[in-house]
């Protein structure tokens, strides 16, 4: 989404599905909890590995991403989402947190987004997070971010 400033069109708020976003605005507490649930029940460790504190920032995380799922419902496209994730990476990685716990985020807002929203809706939802998803593996491959790393390459890579 380029600024209009720039030449491009500012979005289209209309063109999508703008009663779907309004109800997602409308109970982002409940789907954003629900969505750290599933990611806890998809990653057990998380909750160990990120505290109380790093669960409360993935859940304040979870609302931003709602809000820019909700533009991108709005507009009928999938660029909102997928721009805010590039934009976002930077930031999980400067606040220590994996690119495979966004992920499980992603994947529980997957889970309880199409609950919520009409039917017609859900596969543009679904695209936007899958692309996010996407956005988020392709960071995964970038040096620095904390995970399990192989201990026989690390061995091998180490020299020992």
């Amino acid at each position: 989404m380029s600024h209009p400033l720039h030449g491009a069109r500012p979005v289209d708020r209309t063109a999508g599905y703008p009663a779907a976003a309004r109800l997602l605005t409308a109970d982002w507490e409940r789907i954003a909890g629900s969505a750290i649930t599933a990611a806890v029940e998809r990653n057990p460790e998380l909750p160990a590995r990120l505290g109380e504190i790093g669960l409360r920032h993935l859940l304040r995380d979870g609302e931003v991403v709602l809000e820019k799922l909700a533009e991108s419902l709005a507009s009928g496209s999938t660029s909102p989402l997928r721009l805010f994730t590039e934009h976002a990476t930077p930031t999980w990685r400067r606040r220590r947190i994996s690119m495979d716990d966004v992920t499980d985020l992603y994947e529980g807002l997957r889970l309880a987004v199409p609950a919520l929203i009409p039917s017609d809706a859900a596969p543009l939802a679904d695209a936007a997070l899958c692309d996010g998803i996407a956005v988020l593996r392709w960071h995964r491959r970038l040096g620095g971010d904390r995970r399990k790393r192989n201990r026989i390459l690390a061995a091998l890579y180490k020299g020992a």
